[in-house]
């Protein structure tokens, strides 16, 4: 009795089938791993360590449909609303993973997680400024200020309760001369705690590092035509201040001179007549003594 071809493609396409089903409904086993998700946490409670980025699972099911697993993003769901403050040890279960009735979640890595938990408070702290950087040369920070002085700070209780105060941080304050440099200050703390208002103004101070040099100037009289001119005091003692960086430039020093100039109208006779000096950039002077010259005018 002859087979036709028919009967035997029949035939194959059965087995086929019937392989596929087969294996389709063999079990295999599969490790992934699935992030955690939380989900309940008291709103006035917040999480310090112990939680894992991600855990790892072992699954069985149908050869056919678990490499279908590997494609999907897998999520594990933590219940935190019966925590409380301290260490909480929770069961991971596999009833937090949804995988649909065709897998089973045979074991869990780690089988348990031991949580920190700590309570939100609740703070007023004073600021106290700080700043970040290298100062212009020559200047230091005479004073501080903040506006506002306080804020208000919300963060775990174990963090909080060591804080006497808190740092409003800005880049180093920048000036050519001393005087005020209003800059705005990040105050700092860490990622679990918060302040309001989180940026608050800091106001600087600065003052100059200096030395305080005295030296004698003989006085350079400016003459007038047809007059005769005659200092009671020829040299001036001037008292000057000079930045740190250039207190050792002598040739910087001995550009300040003593200038006397008549007036316009001047007519002989004795007079007590201001001076004026010349000095270089950032020299400034303290004192002078005398403070005016004695000038005796004649004709000549």
């Amino acid at each position: 009795m002859s087979v036709s071809w028919r009967h035997l493609l029949l035939a194959f396409v059965m087995a086929s089938c019937l392989w596929v089903v087969i294996s389709g409904r063999e079990q295999v086993e599969i490790w992934e791993k699935a992030s955690v998700e939380l989900k309940g946490m008291p709103k006035n409670l917040t999480l310090l360590s112990g939680l894992p980025p991600e855990i790892e699972i072992r699954v069985r099911g149908p050869k056919g449909l678990v490499r279908t697993i590997t494609d999907r993003k897998l999520t594990y769901v933590l219940d935190l609303s019966k925590v409380s403050p301290g260490l909480n040890v929770l069961p991971v279960q596999a009833s937090g993973i949804q995988l649909g009735k065709a897998f089973d979640v045979v074991e869990v890595r780690p089988s348990r997680l031991t949580l920190e938990v700590d309570r939100f408070v609740e703070k007023i702290l004073p600021v106290v400024p700080r700043w970040s950087g290298e100062l212009p040369l020559d200047l230091f920070v005479e004073s501080a200020s903040v506006t506002p002085q306080f804020v208000t700070v919300l963060g775990p209780d174990s963090e909080l309760a060591a804080l006497s105060d808190v740092e409003a941080v800005t880049p180093a304050p920048k000036a050519e001369e001393p005087g005020s440099v209003t800059l705005d200050g990040t105050v700092s703390l860490s990622l679990r705690a918060k302040s309001t208002p989180a940026i608050v103004e800091v106001t600087y101070i600065l003052g100059m590092l200096s030395q305080k040099r005295t030296i004698v100037r003989d006085v350079i009289v400016i003459p007038r035509a047809g007059f005769d001119i005659t200092l009671n005091q020829p040299a001036v003692k001037v008292t000057i201040e000079v930045p740190d960086s250039l207190k050792d430039n002598s040739a910087l020093i001995d550009t300040v001179r003593v200038i006397l100039e008549l007036p316009e109208d001047i007519t002989p006779g004795e007079y007590k007549l201001p001076y004026r000096l010349e000095l270089p950039d950032k020299v400034k002077v303290v004192g002078t003594d005398p403070e005016t010259l004695t000038v005796t005018v004649s004709t000549k």
